[in-house]
């Protein structure tokens, strides 16, 4: 039987109904008609997959990725790129009215490099095979190449397909703007000598043997650079992943930030301080704080690295951090995916700063904690940004303006 496809949902699959019950068809576009096949059936919706299709929509690409159809790391490749931006724009659009009955400004979305974007990958190995769990599933699928990796990661994945990878479960793999290579084996009983062997031409790499780090080549960092800062960025430190969307990125935080260099400025969950220090040049002093040890270690030797002093950072909970912040101007907060806590939340409100910038990679925990700051801010606008191209995944950034009393 033949569907119509009425819209697609936030994780770019199709809706259509089959006997009033709702049903989600992976690779589907709107306004498509196609044959499906249901894979699940839940108590309250339906999960299907495209059998053929009749009425093909104009947004429709062939993937140019040979194992889109098989592994978990893409959702929308079969979009056309200005299509996944307008998905991703409207996905904004439709998450945030859910929370707010008043109008949200959400500016157009920041596009990035459509492929090879990433520079980290991680990669899981099963039956000595490295590769991507197909989606939903622990199925490896074993690639040679990713299309949204640098072309220093696909040379190493393809030395990696090469060689032995017992006792491995997992591979991660981190390059820079120079294509040097960082890689970190992670497993039980890792024989050292044997991958400093096969690998002589990887200049950097680090085994986590049982979770015990051991440096068996190189350093277990790698200096990176955003703009006209470099970083160092160590094997299990959090730094974005698009080296030329973050650029863009951080561009549009100091564009709302209009720092004039007497601003005092706090940056809630400062990684390793990318934001701090590409606010700090036009600030007088940044504070940033971070849950992760190495993440600060690292955000301190940045701010040498790029001879930077009028930052500092805090090794602490943003939720449980109690310190008392007076004349704060400008609160930037980077959560993970999950969101603020209420804690980090209550922290924020407390500070009572005059300007928030909230920076987001889920747009449902973004909207969530909007709705608690609204208490005391107005929603200026929202810039989404296109971090992760080929993926249901979208960054935004956020500004807040303290209301008048």
């Amino acid at each position: 039987m033949t569907y119509n496809i009425e819209r697609l949902d936030d994780f770019g699959r199709g809706i259509t109904f089959i006997d009033g019950k709702i049903c989600f068809v992976e690779d589907a576009l709107e306004g498509e008609e196609v044959d499906i096949i249901v894979e699940r059936e839940k108590s309250k919706y339906l999960e299907a997959s495209v059998k053929e299709i009749h009425s093909s929509s104009k947004n429709r690409k062939i993937p140019e990725c040979p194992f889109y159809n098989f592994c978990g790391g893409c959702n929308i490749m079969h979009m056309s790129y200005k299509s996944q931006l307008s998905f991703k724009e409207n996905k904004i659009k439709n998450i945030i009215k859910k929370y707010f009955k008043e109008t949200v400004k959400i500016k157009k979305i920041i596009p990035t490099k459509e492929f090879i974007y990433r520079n980290k990958v991680s990669l899981k190995v099963k039956n000595n095979q490295i590769g991507y769990y197909k989606d939903k599933s622990n199925n490896l699928v074993n690639i040679c190449k990713c299309l949204l990796c640098s072309g220093a990661i696909n040379e190493t994945i393809k030395l990696l397909n090469n060689i032995d990878l017992d006792n491995v479960d997992e591979v991660v793999i981190r390059s820079n703007y120079k294509d040097e290579v960082l890689v970190c084996f992670i497993g039980k009983s890792i024989n050292d000598e044997y991958y400093l062997k096969k690998l002589n031409s990887i200049s950097n790499i680090v085994v986590l043997d049982n979770n015990k780090k051991r440096v068996i080549k190189g350093e277990d960092y790698l200096i990176d650079k955003i703009d006209d800062l470099l970083f160092r960025v160590s094997y299990n430190s959090f730094f974005q992943v698009n080296s030329f969307g973050v650029e863009a990125l951080y561009n549009k935080v100091k564009e709302y930030a209009k720092l004039t260099g007497e601003e005092r400025v706090l940056d809630l969950y400062c990684g390793t301080g990318t934001i701090g220090l590409f606010l700090a040049r036009d600030a007088k002093d940044v504070y940033g704080i971070e849950i992760n040890e190495a993440c600060i270690k690292d955000a301190f030797l940045n701010s040498k690295l790029n001879n930077i002093d009028n930052i500092d950072f805090k090794c602490n909970d943003v939720g449980k951090y109690k310190k008392k912040f007076k004349n704060i101007d400008l609160v930037v907060v980077d959560p993970p995916r999950s969101g603020l806590s209420l804690e980090a939340v209550d922290n924020v409100l407390s500070i009572n700063t005059k300007k928030v910038i909230y920076v987001s990679c889920d747009p449902v925990t973004l909207a969530r904690d909007l709705k608690l700051l609204s208490e005391r801010y107005l929603i200026k606008e929202i810039t989404p940004v296109d971090m992760f191209p080929n993926t249901y995944h979208v960054e935004c950034v956020c500004l807040l303006m303290k209301k008048k009393s």
